[in-house]
């Protein structure tokens, strides 16, 4: 069977999970109406110090697989995992069976619905789709208590409610650096963006320190970071790894802990040599 076909499958029974599993019906529900969208330029207030000794790792896990070893590790600690998203199209491309962290994401846990809300259509997708600029905005979507209620691999199986793991998901995307960015998951019109080195590490500067403030404003203690935009939307991960490491500067004392999930194959190992070396 096509892989794509067989990860639309593993979706459509996710959506099936969530529909038919009651406590999985009232955790969507919840994470639904209480999905807050933070535009750019309304960063929240940050919280006074919490005196952390932040500990920060590179690993080559995957986001929810590193949330679940987390949570083992910080049991008492608000979790949040940076979503890598599509600005124009919630879950990306899950529903085509596409297999970016995003899909991944939406595939093995009860995230998806609170993207795919009219809402949001509204206020950040169709926003984005509009103004036609693939570098996007620092907007931040906010989603607390997603279940992570599969396994977190290339195919995801349910697991049982004792193995289930409660997450917050800052959704939040990266400029697309594609020669060609437009396509059925990017509609819209206009040209690819080339940006300097200065003007891309600028650009990751303001849209971390806005990812790292919503979730340090909400309470959340421990976070799955990665290589964001490094993949698919062709960001230089030196830049990325560079601008992520000045940040956490000014968050010294905020997090418990924070780990970028930077997952790899044995032949794609540049991002994670970037990022460990980098913040490693």
């Amino acid at each position: 069977m096509d892989i794509r076909f067989e990860l639309i499958k593993i979706f459509e029974d996710t959506m099936m999970f969530i529909k038919t599993d009651p406590a999985l019906q009232v955790a969507s529900s919840s994470s639904v109406v209480r999905t807050v969208l933070y535009p750019e330029g309304e960063t929240p207030a940050l919280p006074e110090n919490r005196g952390f000794d932040t500990a920060v790792t590179v690993t080559k896990e995957r986001s929810f697989q590193a949330a679940m070893r987390l949570q083992a590790a910080y049991p008492d600690a608000k979790i949040a995992v940076h979503n890598f998203a599509s600005a124009t199209n919630p879950g990306g491309g899950v529903t085509r069976g596409s297999r970016a962290q995003e899909e991944c994401l939406c595939r093995c846990s009860t995230l998806y619905p609170a993207l795919n809300s009219r809402q949001l259509w509204e206020s950040y997708y169709g926003f984005h789709r509009n103004r036609h600029d693939v570098r996007y905005t620092d907007a931040c979507i906010y989603t607390p208590d997603v279940v992570i209620c599969k396994s977190d691999e290339d195919f995801p199986e349910r697991l049982p409610q004792a193995e289930w793991v409660t997450v917050d998901v800052l959704t939040c995307a990266a400029p697309n650096l594609r020669e060609t960015p437009y396509n059925p998951m990017n509609p819209g019109k206009g040209d690819a963006v080339q940006l300097s080195h200065d003007e891309l590490y600028a650009l990751h500067v303001k849209r971390a320190r806005h990812l790292l403030s919503v979730a340090a404003a909400n309470g959340d203690e421990v976070l799955v970071l990665g290589a964001f935009g490094c993949g698919a939307f062709r960001n230089d991960p030196d830049v990325v790894a560079k601008a992520y490491k000045d940040v956490l500067a000014e968050f010294d004392g905020m997090f418990r802990a924070i780990c970028f999930a930077v997952f790899c194959t044995e032949r794609e190992t540049r991002n994670y040599g970037a990022f460990a070396s980098v913040l490693g």
